[in-house]
């Protein structure tokens, strides 16, 4: 297992030309968004939607807003990751899945309600907190894509204000934090993957 997550880690570098005659299977696709769903959160706030976007018109204008990029438009699929503005709403819910799951009322469950109130009346800048936990899952839906052999390539490089005017974010209290587009690569990698070595990464405190 180990070396079958090296093989495909170094196989897997950020796409910018996509093959537009060769789609990604909907089984494959589906696991992809799965490991995204179930990716670990702080104090398990999950505070993110996936917006999977299949509307051409849609995919076009959002290429504008990412400066252009071919593979908005040329990957088979393309997932916005956004992150949640409503931490009130977040909060609820969890206590609602939290009591379905454990049997228990509402009031037993108080005191989590309580502590993860006070988290975010501690945390500040509740946005930025929200914001960060966003490229968790992101992270994850590249390695399972590598394992799966499906490449992958995100983007940072694009107008969140246009992104979520086009997708109409703001009224479902989202912001946009990322785009990856996914499928499979046009060419091979031309140039050797270049990485820190071991040594120069890791810190080992004894």
């Amino acid at each position: 297992m180990q070396d079958s997550i090296t093989k495909a880690l170094n196989w897997r570098y950020a796409i910018k030309e996509f093959d537009t005659q060769k789609p990604v299977a909907q089984d494959v696709f589906s696991a992809i968004l799965e490991a995204g769903r179930l990716s670990p959160s702080s104090n398990g706030f999950e505070p993110w939607k996936f917006i999977v976007v299949e509307n051409p018109d849609v995919r076009a204008k959002l290429r504008e807003a990412a400066y252009g990029q071919p593979k908005v438009t040329e990957a088979p699929k393309v997932v916005v990751l956004a992150y949640r503005t409503d931490p009130t709403t977040i909060i609820g819910q969890i206590m609602q899945r939290m009591a379905k799951a454990q049997g228990k009322t509402l009031a037993e469950l108080q005191g989590l309600h309580d502590y993860l109130t006070n988290v975010i009346a501690q945390e500040g800048d509740v946005q930025r907190y929200f914001e960060k936990q966003t490229y968790i899952p992101l992270g994850i839906m590249l390695q399972t894509a590598a394992l799966l052999g499906v490449d992958a390539g995100p983007m940072s490089g694009f107008d969140p204000a246009k992104v979520d005017d086009i997708l109409g974010l703001r009224e479902q209290n989202l912001k946009s934090t990322a785009m990856v587009a996914f499928g499979y690569r046009k060419v091979e990698a031309d140039r050797p993957k270049v990485r820190q070595s071991r040594n120069e990464v890791i810190i080992t405190v004894r």
